[in-house]
């Protein structure tokens, strides 16, 4: 055999040799995306999520919802544990008050009221003069809150006090007191100290003061009486007050009669009194 040696035709090599590489380069492509796949694997949760939800779609459509309410709810679950702090503002709502009603104390059977004055007799010497009357009637009011109410008032008949001398019995109806022209010794509470708050609910011996407006004849004075009392069961109240004076204080005049030869400045007035303390 014999050989012919051609020339090489290089612009046809060149051209197979560029197929070839192409080619090549083609065939290898998927295998690189395989290779490159590990690496987005490393990527944060939320971007891997959503081609997760696609995926799902794809072969399981109910999957997906079930997945993002599981991822919900973690991030709820702070939001509920702060829900308690909602009902703080309750605690500034009042509670229901025990002493609700306007309750009072009423004066009853066996109160009495009295009057003392030292003097001294020409014959006897010093002695108390008391006039004392049982026509004794009314009431101290107490509002909701504990506080005296307006409509307190408790009234003495003058005109029925009496002593053990028909003369002075006269003397004081006629120029003391004038009682044809003012029936009546009133006494208007304003508020009271030193009982126990609600005073619906007060027991056993209690020491107070009663302050208020007494008014005898034309004459009205802001006056505290000294008080104690006893509290028992079924409102059931019992105890004494007195106030101190003097004629001048409210315009009255001063006994004077052949029998007396002093009479002393200052009157103690005295109420024992006997009453009930019930809810209006």
């Amino acid at each position: 055999m014999i050989l012919v040696h051609r020339p090489l035709n290089w612009p046809l090599a060149v051209f197979c040799l560029l197929t070839v590489a192409l080619v090549t380069v083609a065939c290898a492509s998927p295998a690189a995306e395989q290779v490159s796949a590990p690496e987005v694997t490393d990527a944060p949760a939320a971007v891997l999520a959503p081609a997760t939800a696609m995926s799902a779609t794809a072969t399981e459509p109910a999957a997906a919802p079930v997945a993002a309410e599981k991822i919900a709810t973690p991030a709820a679950a702070p939001v509920e544990s702060t829900a308690p702090l909602s009902v703080a503002p309750a605690t500034d709502t009042p509670m229901p008050s025990t002493d609700a009603s306007a309750f009072a104390f009423s004066l009853g059977e066996g109160t009495e009221a009295r009057f003392k004055v030292e003097e001294v007799l020409a014959r006897t010497g010093f002695k108390v003069a008391t006039g004392i009357t049982d026509e004794v009637s009314g009431s101290i009011v107490f509002d909701a809150d504990g506080g005296v109410a307006d409509e307190s008032r408790i009234a003495v008949q003058a005109g029925t006090l009496t002593t053990d001398s028909n003369r002075r019995d006269g003397y004081v109806r006629d120029r003391t007191l004038e009682t044809d022209t003012y029936p009546e010794v009133v006494f208007e509470p304003t508020s009271i100290s030193g009982l126990p708050v609600p005073l619906i609910d007060a027991a056993g011996f209690h020491e107070f003061t009663i302050t208020g407006d007494l008014t005898i004849k034309d004459q009205t004075r802001d006056v505290t009486w000294n008080a104690m009392a006893e509290f028992g069961e079924d409102g059931a109240v019992s105890g004494l007050a007195s106030v101190e004076f003097t004629f001048d204080d409210f315009g009255m005049t001063k006994p004077s009669v052949a029998v007396v030869l002093s009479v002393e400045d200052t009157i103690r007035l005295e109420i024992d009194f006997v009453g009930t303390m019930a809810t209006r």
